[in-house]
């Protein structure tokens, strides 16, 4: 029994290996005066969808009334807000995942990106959940800002009432690497891969062992 668990572990890990999901962040270039500091903005697509190099959606989530089936299979989640001065804040905050039959609301998205040499992406962003909103385009790789708005008080609210002109760049890496770091761990957490050949080490081991009581 132990055995068959082993490999249907190695199995999977190496499926999730070949299968690795990719994030694309913000990293601010420029900032302007008319927006609050503290953009955030997080893609995370299936490396399925980054190996074909470019993704074109329309999307207006419909998984909290029942219509999962219905979704997209590139995007699994996109995270915008903005943190203010102390990094502390999450106003205007728009967060869709994929599938997520718990997240209240509707997300409509639409993106048609191109996945550039050197993990950049370039192209057209645009989001909306009903309360806050925001679109983009890039000029190479290089993004700005178009416009955002939000009924919040805060961030693209009441006290910025038309932001645009931040620029920056999405940047491409592994979600493995990044927790790692933002666990403050010395050692990188493990690659998929590593962790599928840490399960075929044990389950060599395991019929070494085994070999030996025979």
């Amino acid at each position: 029994m132990l055995r068959k668990i082993l490999c249907l572990a190695a199995t999977a890990l190496f499926t999730h290996a070949a299968s690795a999901d990719v994030l694309y962040t913000w990293q601010q270039v420029k900032h302007s005066p008319s927006t609050p500091d503290g953009l955030h903005l997080e893609l995370l697509f299936t490396d399925a969808a980054v190996a074909q190099g470019s993704v074109d959606l329309n999307v207006v989530n419909l998984c909290n009334y029942g219509n999962c089936e219905q979704q997209q299979d590139s995007l699994l989640s996109l995270r915008y807000w903005y943190a203010g001065a102390d990094g502390e804040q999450q106003w205007n905050m728009i967060d869709y995942r994929y599938g997520d039959e718990t997240l209240p609301g509707l997300q409509r998205l639409s993106l048609a990106l191109e996945f550039l040499p050197g993990g950049r992406l370039s192209g057209t962003i645009g989001a909306n959940n009903g309360f806050s909103d925001f679109s983009m385009a890039s000029d190479g790789a290089f993004f700005t800002l178009l416009a955002a708005h939000s009924d919040e008080e805060n961030g693209c609210g009441f006290a910025h009432p038309s932001c645009a002109g931040e620029r920056g760049l999405l940047r491409g890496s592994k979600p493995v690497r990044m927790l790692a770091q933002e666990l403050g761990q010395d050692q990188p957490l493990p690659e998929p891969a590593g962790l599928a050949t840490l399960a075929i080490g044990a389950l060599a081991g395991w019929a070494a062992r085994r070999r030996r009581a025979a």
